[in-house]
C-alpha cells in the first residue's frame, strides 16, 4: 500500500512539474510495454491530454514515473520556493499590500479595483503658451517656442497655445532683415503656424483654467505684445497680456518667460526678479546686455544668470532664462529653457 501511494505521488509530481503524456501513447490497442517504450514529450503545466482530464488533477494516465534524480530535483525546487517566498515576504518592495491578492509562485497581483486606480493617468499641469507671431524679427522665436513645447511635453503637461488677435507692428523680410513695405499680417494667424492650427485668441485665456503660463521670446514680445522695441521703459503692454500676467500672479500660479519676454513681467509686476543674462556685452556674446539696465529702471531686480540657467523668483513665482539674449549654440538655449520649464512645472504643484 505504501509503495502504491509513493508511485501515485511520484506520478502526480512528475505531471505537475515536468509535463504530461503524449496522447498517442494512450491510444487503444497498444500494450503497456509498447506505451512505455514510446518517448513521451512533456506537456506544459496545467494542460491535459487529448482524452481529457484524468480523475487526478494534472495527471495523465500513462505518464512515466520520475526517476530518483527527478524526485530529488523536485524536492529541492519546492524547498527553494518556500525559502524565496519567506524572503520576499519580509522585503518591502515585495511585501503584500492592502488591495492585493497573493500569487503562489510570484509577487502580489492588484485586485480589479486597485488595478483600475493604478492605471488611471494622473492629469498633468495645464500650461498656457502665449505666442507673438512667427519669426524672430517680427514674432515668436521659433526655436524657443519649439523647445518650450518639447520640454512641456516631456514633463507631461497639457498645453494650450494662445496669441492676441491683433495686427503685427510690421512684417520683416527675414532674408534681408528689413521691413516688407505694404505687407501686413495678423499675430494670431501667424502664431497658428507654430501651433499647427490649434490656437486660441488670447482674450479667452484665464488663470482659472490653467496652472501656469509661459511666454517665449522673439522680437514679437517687444513689438506685438508690447511697444518695448520702440518706447523702451515707457512702453505699453498689450491689454490682454497685462491682464493675463496680473491674473496668474494674483492667483499664485507660476509664469515663465525667456529671451526678451521678461521685460513684460518687469513692466507689469512691480519689484519682480528676472534675468536676461549678463549685464555686459563681453565681446558680443551678450549683444542685448543693455536690456538689464532698462529692467532696473522699471523697478524690477535683474539677476545675472548663464544661458543654461533659470532664475526663480520664489515670492512672485516668476521663472526666467536668457535664451537667445546670448549668442551661443542652440543646445545651450534648449538646456536653459528646459531648466525654466522644469521650475515652472514644479511651482505649479501638479
Amino acid at each position: 500500500m505504501a509503495t502504491l501511494k509513493l508511485t501515485f505521488r511520484n506520478r502526480y509530481l512528475s505531471t505537475l512539474f515536468l509535463g504530461g503524456c503524449d496522447p498517442a501513447s494512450s491510444r487503444p490497442g497498444k500494450t503497456g510495454a509498447e506505451r512505455r517504450q514510446r518517448s513521451r514529450p512533456r506537456r506544459p503545466l496545467g494542460t491535459t491530454c487529448a482524452r481529457g482530464r484524468s480523475p487526478t488533477p494534472g495527471y495523465c494516465a500513462g505518464a512515466a514515473p520520475p526517476t530518483v534524480t527527478q524526485t530529488l530535483f523536485l524536492r529541492s525546487m519546492a524547498a527553494f520556493r518556500a525559502l524565496a517566498a519567506a524572503r520576499l515576504a519580509v522585503t518591502p518592495g515585495f511585501a503584500p499590500r492592502p488591495g492585493l491578492w497573493p500569487l503562489p509562485f510570484g509577487g502580489p497581483v492588484p485586485s480589479s479595483r486597485a488595478a483600475l486606480h493604478a492605471s488611471a493617468p494622473r492629469p498633468g499641469p495645464r500650461v498656457a503658451v502665449v505666442l507673438s507671431g512667427c519669426g524672430v524679427y517680427d514674432g515668436t522665436e521659433l526655436h524657443e517656442a519649439s523647445s518650450i513645447l518639447v520640454h512641456l511635453s516631456r514633463g507631461g503637461a497639457e498645453v494650450q497655445i494662445f496669441a492676441p488677435d491683433v495686427p503685427q507692428m510690421h512684417v520683416i523680410d527675414h532674408i534681408k532683415g528689413q521691413p516688407s513695405e505694404g505687407e501686413t499680417r495678423n499675430v494670431l494667424t501667424e502664431s497658428a503656424r507654430i501651433a499647427r492650427g490649434k490656437i486660441t485668441d488670447l482674450a479667452k485665456l484665464t488663470a482659472v483654467n490653467h496652472d501656469a503660463a509661459i511666454f517665449p521670446g522673439g522680437f514679437g514680445a517687444a513689438k506685438n505684445l508690447s511697444t518695448f522695441a520702440v518706447d523702451g521703459g515707457t512702453c505699453k503692454v498689450n491689454r490682454d497680456v497685462e491682464r493675463v500676467l496680473k491674473e496668474f500672479h494674483q492667483a499664485g500660479k507660476p509664469i515663465g518667460l525667456c529671451c526678451i519676454a521678461p521685460v513684460l513681467a518687469a513692466k507689469v509686476l512691480r519689484g519682480v526678479e528676472v534675468t536676461v543674462g549678463h549685464e555686459q556685452e563681453e565681446g558680443g556674446k551678450w549683444p542685448h546686455a543693455g536690456t538689464a539696465e532698462v529692467i532696473k529702471a522699471l523697478g524690477a531686480k535683474h539677476c545675472v544668470m548663464g544661458v543654461t540657467e533659470a532664475h526663480v523668483d520664489q515670492k512672485n513665482k516668476v521663472v526666467t532664462t536668457p535664451a537667445f539674449m546670448c549668442d551661443t549654440a542652440l543646445h545651450h538655449i534648449h538646456d536653459g529653457i528646459g531648466a525654466m520649464v522644469r521650475k515652472v512645472l514644479e511651482l505649479s504643484g501638479r
